[in-house]
């Protein structure tokens, strides 16, 4: 029998074809197993920086909040997780359903002195010096009203009297030392302190220390400023020339912590105008647009905080969403007034009542609508100011306006 060639080869060639399609199948397989360890890698790489993020913060038991309910309900919608201190933050999804008219919150803003996050080389090079304890010298209000669309902020100053959580009448900035002593804690203290004072719920309480607002500040890149003259304030380790510059996280932290140029009042001026300049700064750097920068800046403000234990990450995920369009409004900041009390060693601030009840409700309600202009009333023989023609009257209260004293380096300005 002769074989021909083209029946001598077919076996040969159903062998390599089928050779082929098993060799395909191993690619498959092997790149199936590279691209699942990949996946695998990305999760875990995702859920290691959530729970990193989330051991960063330290949390504590506040006695004394509102308890505000998350935005769009009384239950998580993060990953169907509840929003209560126990809350699984290693959920991967970053998707979070929440309602556009988010509720208003309040937000209890503390700074601390404590010297002890510093090394006794970074207290000297800061000026701090050692002071034992801990005080809240920054204690402000904060109102996050989405369906108004605005920011609002009261500071109270620290040596303003108040009556304290145990029941005495002192400087508002020891508060936060008695509730340390008595165990009824801290930030307990500071809140009970001032809810019971301003009548306001408060609904989550943040405290930034010295070394915090350093590497905040640093991982923000610094703040840019326009300084409109020399300051100077050897007790705060402060010396700033004039014009434009870059603030790092110390000279930042001297700016902030600066009063013998002027007083109290001085400093909080200044504070204001720096967090104003910070939040702006970020917004426009598009920090947030960057995923190696807000990373950076979220390890840091996470690592910088003591927060109240309902801040878990699904209950600032949430507050972030929810409130995204309002927090790249302008913030509207004020502060109580107050008259030194005499015949007492210690510096003493007696806070006007009046007007603090009138921010209190500001700080909830916001400016009220413009009324209705009325008919002017024809008002026979009123003198008139000759340089502009209008009601002496109005015109001395304009050049009061003008003669008030405004603090040094309290007025922002971009630099050129």
């Amino acid at each position: 029998m002769t074989v021909t060639d083209a029946e001598a080869t077919e076996p040969a060639t159903a062998w390599s074809a089928g050779d082929r399609r098993r060799q395909r199948r191993r690619r498959a397989r092997r790149i199936a197993v590279i691209v699942s360890i990949l996946v695998g890698f990305a999760i875990a790489v995702v859920i290691g920086t959530i729970l990193a993020l989330d051991g960063s913060l330290t949390r504590v038991e506040v006695d004394g909040l509102a308890g505000g309910e998350p935005p769009g309900g009384t239950e998580s919608e993060v990953d169907g997780t509840d929003d209560g201190a126990g809350a699984d933050d290693s959920a991967t999804s970053f998707d979070v359903d929440v309602e556009r008219d988010a509720d208003p919150i309040t937000v209890l803003l503390l700074g601390s002195d404590t010297r002890e996050v510093l090394t006794p080389q970074e207290r000297r090079e800061l000026g701090t010096g050692m002071a034992w304890g801990e005080r809240t010298e920054v204690v402000a209000l904060v109102r996050v009203d989405d369906a108004a669309g605005e920011l609002r902020m009261v500071n109270i100053p620290r040596d303003s009297v108040i009556t304290r959580c145990d029941g005495s009448r002192g400087r508002i900035n020891a508060a936060y030392g008695i509730g340390e002593r008595t165990d009824v804690g801290g930030m307990s203290c500071v809140v009970q302190s001032v809810a019971s004072w301003s009548g306001m719920d408060i609904d989550h309480a943040v405290k930034v220390d010295f070394r915090g607002f350093i590497d905040i500040v640093d991982a923000i890149g610094g703040v840019e400023m326009f300084i409109q003259e020399p300051l100077r304030d050897e007790r705060a380790n402060l010396d700033l020339a004039e014009g434009c510059q870059v603030l790092d996280g110390a000279d930042a932290l001297a700016f902030a912590r600066a009063r013998s140029i002027d007083d109290d009042f001085g400093r909080i001026s200044r504070q204001q105008r720096l967090l104003v300049e910070l939040r702006d700064q970020v917004q426009e750097n598009g920090v947030f647009s960057e995923p190696v920068r807000t990373l950076r800046l979220a390890e840091a403000i996470a690592s910088a905080m003591q927060v109240d234990s309902s801040l878990t990450l699904n209950r600032i995920r949430q507050l972030v969403m929810g409130h995204r369009g309002t927090l790249q409004e302008d913030l509207e900041t004020r502060t109580v007034p107050g008259e030194r009390v005499t015949g007492t060693e210690a510096w003493l601030l007696q806070p006007d009542e009046q007007a603090a009840q009138e921010l209190f409700t500001w700080l909830l309600e916001g400016d009220p609508a413009p009324a209705e202009p009325d008919e002017p009333e024809e008002r026979p023989d009123v003198p008139t100011d000759p340089r502009t023609g209008d009601d002496a009257d109005v015109a001395a209260d304009a050049d009061a306006e003008e003669d008030e004293e405004v603090p040094v380096g309290s007025q922002p300005q971009r630099c050129p």
